[in-house]
């Protein structure tokens, strides 16, 4: 279950690194009625269909319940099996890109632009897991082999 309480978000919240809640900048702003309300009314859904039924008859209170909870929600349904989630995750952000004329209306840009804000954010981080120095000197180790095989077909030196 989603639990997007004012307590829960805060734990969450506060367990985060650095660079993730730099995507919530807000930190757990947002209005803590909303939370309450999407709990409760999450609870005992368990189709994708009930789901987004539920979001798309509550876009007001997801708008009003801040970024970190939003987030938070996201989270909750990527844990649910793939076919499930992609399709979710689709559907959420319908409209995201065309100005809010989708199945969900004002609230998928909303739910992209979180989404893009966490991408942003763990970008950096995972730049630094593929190219480290290690990475780095096999690049340039196999660029200098490269440049001198083409030398040595051209005839010469470059």
């Amino acid at each position: 279950m989603a639990d997007l309480r004012k307590e829960t978000i805060d734990a969450w919240f506060g367990r985060l690194p650095a660079d993730v809640r730099s995507a919530m900048p807000d930190g757990t702003a947002g209005e803590d009625p909303a939370g309450l309300a999407a709990t409760e009314g999450l609870k005992g859904l368990s189709t994708p269909e009930d789901i987004l039924t539920y979001v798309a008859g509550n876009q007001d209170l997801f708008l009003g319940m801040g970024r970190a909870r939003r987030v938070r929600f996201l989270a909750w349904l990527t844990k649910r099996t793939y076919p499930e989630k992609i399709g979710v995750l689709e559907v959420l952000t319908d409209g995201g890109e065309d100005g809010g004329q989708g199945v969900m209306g004002k609230v998928a840009p909303v739910f992209l632009e979180d989404i893009r804000a966490i991408v942003e954010a763990l970008g950096p981080r995972a730049a630094r897991g593929i190219v480290d120095a290690d990475t780095i000197a096999a690049v340039a180790g196999a660029g200098y082999e490269l440049a001198s095989e083409m030398d040595m077909r051209q005839g010469g030196a470059i």
